[in-house]
């Protein structure tokens, strides 16, 4: 099942990329970890809110740019390299990666924002107060 087209991608305003399906099926292994299989195991992509299906679309497009930008295809990619430079730009990710809960599964930080706007989030729990 896939969650967005190239046409969709493009429609989003995102530029073309090269090899659109590899980077579509590593960006949809990506986020399929992060809302822990929730269309695998629970609902039909299809079927759900149409406000969550457009926002796993946009977390989709924002993944496969910064898998085409970036060249880490995964989070061990993300994990072992140190820095990485594009034109002008350095990212510097030191010796460990830390921060947002969605870089173990190397996802973008404009994808998981979507996505946790839209709903979705590692962090699960109930609070009880009495």
């Amino acid at each position: 099942m896939a969650y967005l087209t190239e046409t969709e991608f493009t429609k989003l305003g995102f530029d073309d990329v090269e090899n659109f399906d590899k980077l579509a099926k590593r960006a949809e292994i990506a986020i399929n970890l992060y809302t822990q299989g929730i269309y695998q195991r629970y609902i039909k992509f299809e079927e759900d809110f149409d406000y969550r299906q457009q926002a796993v679309k946009l977390a989709m497009a924002f993944q496969i740019a910064y898998l085409d930008v970036s060249g880490i295809m995964t989070a061990d990619d993300k994990k072992t390299m140190q820095s990485v430079s594009i034109g002008r730009t350095s990212i510097n990710y030191g010796s460990s990666v830390s921060g947002s809960d969605g870089q173990q599964y190397n996802l973008s930080l404009d994808a998981e924002n979507v996505l946790k706007q839209a709903g979705f989030s590692l962090v699960v729990g109930v609070d009880y107060d009495r």
